[in-house]
């Protein structure tokens, strides 16, 4: 029912998006969601052009012939607009259930064509209270699988060449998107891979943004190289063999910069020059004392600040200097947000980055010891758990920060603990 319905309306429809005159008076009607199959054919807002209305989540699920994979192009993009698309938005996902997010959209910028990589896709529309727009359109098609074309990003690479980030290098890439590129080189040939820059949202663990790349044509923890974040671009990437395959992932919070890396094809038995394969970061093996957790008589002792910078550098799993931009009551401690100016010592510390913006957030165990407010700058040593998060006791050294103690700081990165 719906193939005869769209074959009907699919000349009316390229005629609207080309800017030619309808040769009928009559207009499609889109309804909220439904089950789309076929090799082509369209989907649309409730409604559209009409405005769409307020508080709706409408799901469409398109398949295609088996062999085939779903490219969707969007003809009108008219939504709230927000950056991290919070409030009305299009979600895109590979498959039907429990599939990747291939890309959260909203405003009025149309994405180039956005590719599963099999033959099912499922198309979900959020809106709020408050609408503001016509909605979308888009066109479906069943094409090869490594079909060339316009892609939003991602795709099948199969000569040297470019791959960077969505937006690069105009704006941040956005929030909620996967992309996934598979290199192929020639018979008995290798990939090296550079990235000429590299900015993602920082985490010790590349939990949230954060780009993969893998030997071979497919996503697999046994064939993964490495998984990267931060602002410090990969040493040179080397396949085993002809084939890599690279996937960036971003949530749907902090974005930042991305990335531009370029790759071309080597013979085999070619000496590579440079750092050698690289590998999946692993977890720091510096010791560090057990976090202390809250207990009434520790916060009975007298609080007094002993010992030294230099005295407490060594015995601190982190050493960092910040503003302090919130702190948050809770029942015993106080949960306490640090814009970093410096780190000095890492550890295992769970860093948020955003461009050059990075914070953190330490646990205070006792409410008044060490005693900080809003808006001053600290230097803060302490331990960490198991899960990152810094704690800072009575017993660890926290002071206010000055200018002149930067020196000093600096001096202590070269010591070996």
């Amino acid at each position: 029912m719906w193939t005869a319905a769209w074959s009907l309306w699919g000349p009316l429809l390229f005629s609207l998006a080309s800017g030619e005159r309808p040769r009928s008076s009559h207009r499609p009607v889109f309804a909220c969601g439904g089950n789309f199959t076929g090799r082509s054919g369209f989907i649309g807002s409730q409604g559209h052009p009409a405005v769409y209305p307020p508080n709706t989540k409408c799901v469409w699920r398109i398949t295609v012939p088996q062999g085939r994979v779903v490219s969707l192009s969007f003809r009108v993009m008219d939504l709230e607009s927000d950056n991290l698309c919070k409030y009305d938005y299009v979600d895109i996902y590979d498959g039907h259930v429990s599939g990747q997010r291939l890309g959260r959209f909203c405003g009025t910028s149309r994405p180039g064509a956005l590719v599963t990589s099999g033959n099912k896709m499922q198309v979900v529309m959020v809106s709020d209270a408050n609408t503001a727009g016509s909605g979308f359109l888009a066109a479906y098609a069943a094409i090869w699988p490594n079909e060339g074309g316009n892609r939003y990003c991602g795709g099948f690479l199969n000569k040297p060449g470019t791959l960077k980030t969505p937006n690069w290098p105009d704006r941040d890439y956005p929030a909620g998107v996967t992309c996934s590129w598979h290199i192929m080189a020639p018979q008995h040939q290798i990939i090296e891979l550079k990235f000429e820059k590299f900015d993602l949202e920082r985490d010790n663990h590349c939990r949230y943004d954060h780009m993969a790349v893998y030997n071979g044509g497919e996503a697999s923890d046994v064939q993964r190289i490495g998984r990267f974040c931060g602002d410090s671009p990969p040493a040179p990437i080397y396949s085993d063999d002809s084939q890599l395959f690279i996937q960036f992932v971003s949530d749907l919070s902090l974005t930042a910069d991305g990335f531009i890396g370029h790759y071309l094809f080597k013979p085999k038995n070619s000496t590579i020059t440079g750092s050698p394969l690289t590998s999946a970061p692993t977890t720091p093996t510096t010791a560090r004392p057990t976090a202390l957790t809250y207990s009434e008589a520790l916060c009975k002792q007298k609080c007094t600040r002993s010992g030294t910078i230099e005295s407490h550098y060594c015995s601190s799993n982190f050493v960092i200097t910040g503003t302090l931009i919130s702190a948050t009551m809770r029942e015993h401690t106080v949960l306490a947000t640090f814009s970093i100016i410096n780190v000095y010592k890492e550890g295992n510390l769970a860093i948020q980055q955003a461009g050059k913006t990075m914070s953190t957030r330490i646990t205070v165990l006792c409410k008044k010891c060490p005693l900080v407010r809003r808006g001053l700058n600290y230097i803060v040593m302490g331990h960490i758990d198991e899960q990152g998060q810094g704690i800072v006791s009575p017993h660890n050294f926290v002071m206010a920060f000055k200018i002149k103690k930067q020196r000093d700081l600096a001096v202590l990165t070269n010591v070996h603990c």
